[in-house]
């Protein structure tokens, strides 16, 4: 009995474990679905904005503008931002982009950290590596005010020459089945960063930009650089929550196997108790019969 007491305990946490899992997987399968929303939001605004930086960076073919966003720097360290998430129980989310910050950061002597997400920026701690900046929470409520706050420290250090060149590692949002760790440059824009778009217009005449084509295109890029940090928050909120939801399902599932083997176990063991008991009272009967 003792040996039923045992599995009975035994199918009672499982029961309750898978709960918890299912719940999660049940909020995370929500959370993926408002950050796909907010994704196709962002989507057409992102295309609009590309295609004018895009036309704007055209006028350098013939000498027309000479950025500083644009214009490769030879002074200042290489900066990454790290996007991790701010919980675990999803996968091997968080150490996929780890390993990717790692290495990409191991080909260059002198770098900035920004880390952006509790997970990563432990992790990093624990391996001896302080990050220069670091901030939480922004994943679970992704928004256009925390965008605007990074960007403006990004672009702040490549002003000031601290910064030549600026990369941020995320989660892209293939599928619910594909989330791929990447690197993607974030200043200076190039213009083989664009290539994927066609000319959203078509000019029959030579443009004009006022006050000048250099100062539309300075504002032009606090806007970019801030859409486009806003719309990998929500690729990464996606990616996370789309982990999460695989890796709750398969514990939830890994929990209804447990659950349907002990419960056969406990089937079992019940059987035999009450197969003992009756053996136990047809030879007391024979027993006493006898006497």
């Amino acid at each position: 009995m003792s040996n039923l007491s045992e599995l009975r305990q035994h199918l009672y946490a499982i029961e309750q474990t898978r709960q918890i899992t299912n719940a999660m997987y049940l909020l995370s399968t929500s959370r993926m679905k408002k950050a796909m929303q907010n994704i196709d939001f962002n989507l057409l605004y992102m295309k609009r904005l590309r295609s004018t930086v895009k036309d704007i960076l055209s006028k350098t073919k013939h000498g027309e503008i000479h950025n500083r966003f644009i214009d490769e720097q030879n002074e200042g360290k290489v900066l990454f931002v790290v996007i991790t998430s701010d919980k675990g129980l999803c996968g091997g989310y968080n150490s996929d982009i780890i390993r990717l910050a790692k290495e990409k950061m191991s080909e260059h002597k002198n770098s900035i950290l920004f880390s952006i997400g509790s997970i990563g920026s432990d992790t990093f701690i624990n391996q001896g590596i302080t990050p220069d900046y670091t901030s939480y929470d922004i994943l679970q409520h992704p928004s256009l005010y925390m965008a605007n706050k990074i960007a403006e420290n990004i672009i702040g250090l490549y002003i000031k020459h601290q910064v030549k060149q600026a990369y941020i590692i995320y989660t892209e949002y293939e599928s619910s089945a594909v989330q791929t760790p990447v690197c993607r440059r974030i200043l200076p824009l190039l213009r083989r960063d664009f290539l994927d778009l066609e000319y959203e217009l078509i000019y029959t005449a030579q443009p004009l930009f006022e006050p000048s084509v250099d100062a539309v295109f300075e504002n032009v890029v606090s806007s970019y650089v801030s859409g486009f940090l806003y719309d990998v928050f929500m690729q990464a909120s996606a990616s996370e929550n789309s982990a999460r939801m695989s890796a709750m399902q398969n514990a939830t599932e890994n929990a209804d196997k447990m659950i349907a083997q002990l419960s056969a176990k406990i089937n079992e063991a019940r059987q035999i108790a009450i197969t003992n008991e009756i053996i136990e009272i047809a030879a007391a009967s024979d027993v006493s019969g006898a006497v």
